[in-house]
């Protein structure tokens, strides 16, 4: 659907389509709109009107400074990324976010309960943005403001000290301190392990109740692996993935930039990975996870720049890499790339 399409449309009396509502979503810049409450991603409140009247996308582009607001490549309305806005030091009251009960031996649970710390974010981001509130909804998943939210301090140090175990010597990247409701982060890790040590500690304290005082090492979520981690380290991964990689956010991202629902490696989708050296691509590159690595870090495709999924979503190369297998969005064409 195009910008004027959707400007001329009006009332929408019939069930919407999924391209309608995340249209609606673009608008309104609200990824978790329309979804129930228990987490399972249906629908509850499907939009009935889209409203996109030419003073609305005026009076936006005029306070972002931007004349191109809500206009992509192709025409359609897009949320476009604003200068990071101030962030609320005190809020009036943190939410009542206990930690989640665990329910049976699956990752579902998980998954609710960043979902709901996600649509507590979206409920109070005037209060938590009072200026400015992020055009990119990636920009709300913030585990500094997280964190402030449900009434935790987070404070970045010069350095937080090594320590050693069978494995050998590290920084300690992130430390939570549950009876001061504090946590503590290294300035000395990259910025995108730096957000996921963040949210792999906001996993803890909302599954974790019993952990009163806990460090961990730097995380990037590359290791995800069930079978090499201590239960409540692989949790607060998979809360710290989910958080910052939202399943619906990452799809519609996903369907943005490579144009489709599942990517696939043939010759024609080589060439516009890579139009110089298709065939380079195509015999270098073996596995799966090479072809999700490439995608994550992919910064154009059909000769159209545009930032990283990686780097869009503040997250390293390889944790979008595995995120982007978890939700099964690529697969490779026998013949030319095999497992």
């Amino acid at each position: 659907m195009t910008n004027n399409q959707i400007l001329r449309q009006g009332p929408l009396m019939s069930t919407p389509t999924k391209q309608q509502i995340s249209d609606s979503r673009a608008l309104h810049q609200c990824p978790y709109a329309y979804l129930d409450g228990d987490g399972d991603g249906d629908f509850d409140a499907a939009p009935r009107v889209v409203e996109a009247r030419t003073e609305q996308v005026s009076a936006d582009r005029l306070r972002l400074q931007n004349q191109y607001a809500h206009l992509d490549g192709t025409g359609d309305l897009r949320a476009q990324p604003a200068p990071p806005p101030a962030v609320k030091e005190k809020l009036s009251e943190p939410v009542q976010n206990p930690p989640s009960p665990r329910k049976g031996s699956g990752i579902a649970w998980i998954e609710q309960a960043a979902r709901k710390l996600q649509r507590d974010i979206w409920q109070r981001r005037h209060e938590l943005w009072p200026d400015n509130v992020p055009s990119d909804p990636a920009k709300l998943l913030d585990p500094e403001v997280a964190f402030r939210l449900i009434g935790f301090r987070y404070e970045l140090a010069e350095t937080l000290g090594q320590y050693s175990n069978e494995s050998g010597t590290f920084e300690v990247a992130g430390i939570i301190d549950r009876p001061s409701r504090r946590v503590q982060n290294s300035r000395q890790l990259p910025f995108e392990t730096r957000a996921f040590t963040a949210a792999h500690e906001l996993g803890h304290a909302l599954l974790h109740e019993g952990m009163r005082m806990h460090r961990d090492r730097p995380l990037d979520g590359s290791q995800q692996d069930r079978g090499r981690r201590d239960r409540t380290e692989y949790e607060a991964d998979k809360f710290a993935s989910f958080f910052l990689m939202p399943e619906n956010l990452l799809r519609n991202r996903f369907r943005q930039l490579f144009l489709c629902e599942k990517f696939i490696i043939d010759e024609a989708t080589a060439f516009a990975l890579d139009s110089a050296d298709k065939h380079k691509l195509l015999a270098k590159k073996r596995s799966l996870r090479d072809l999700s690595r490439i995608l994550a870090s992919a910064a154009s495709y059909n000769g159209r720049p545009f930032p990283s999924l990686a780097k869009r979503f503040n997250v390293s190369v390889e944790a979008m890499a595995i995120r982007l297998e978890e939700l099964d969005l690529l697969d490779v064409s026998p013949g030319l790339w095999h497992q």
